[in-house]
């Protein structure tokens, strides 16, 4: 088995962990929601990190990439392209595979432990 990818790195309490600077939603539907970030780790086919986002709507999509995510505060709802709306709180778990087109609803501020992979070509 070959070695573990990732640097040791070890981070207590992320739901609390002071975050930096990232670039805001785009594509804004409602309200004027502003993110905050922490990169964990970045190689060239994974981002690990945690991003939080205030309140408001807004228009995502993932392309050539797919995203996990596992939700430490906050609740709202993602709705995806087929019309399904799925809910999260503290403890949930959400995945956008490559194509995903999806519309946040935060209702307040949240935050995420996020896994992102490039999609192979």
């Amino acid at each position: 088995m070959g070695a573990f990818p990732l640097d040791p790195v070890s981070q207590q309490n992320l739901a609390a962990i002071p975050l930096g600077p990232s670039a805001n939603p785009a594509r804004v539907i409602s309200g004027a929601p502003e993110a905050h970030e922490l990169v964990l780790h970045e190689d060239a086919t994974t981002e690990i990190g945690v991003w939080e986002i205030t309140a408001g709507s807004f228009h995502s999509s993932k392309v050539g990439i797919s995203e996990y995510m596992y939700f430490l505060a906050g609740t709202g709802t993602i709705t995806r392209e087929s019309g399904e709306v799925v809910p999260y709180r503290p403890g949930d778990y959400i995945s956008l595979p490559d194509g995903s087109h999806v519309v946040w609803d935060v209702q307040e501020r949240s935050r995420k432990l996020y896994v992102i992979t490039q999609s192979p070509a």
